[in-house]
């Protein structure tokens, strides 16, 4: 994945917009909601790529 992608979490569509570096442990990714803008952060290993 990389920032800008759309990807899915929780059955949600989000686009990339930030993931922590390789060496950190238990990575994180933040997200932008299409819908609202909102942004969260999660943990990545819970985030999937979108089907086109």
């Amino acid at each position: 994945m990389k920032i800008g992608d759309l990807v899915t979490y929780e059955g949600r569509s989000y686009v990339l917009r930030g993931l922590e570096p390789m060496s950190v442990p238990n990575r994180r990714a933040e997200l932008e909601d299409v819908a609202t803008g909102e942004r969260i952060v999660v943990p990545l290993d819970e985030v999937s790529p979108r089907d086109p």
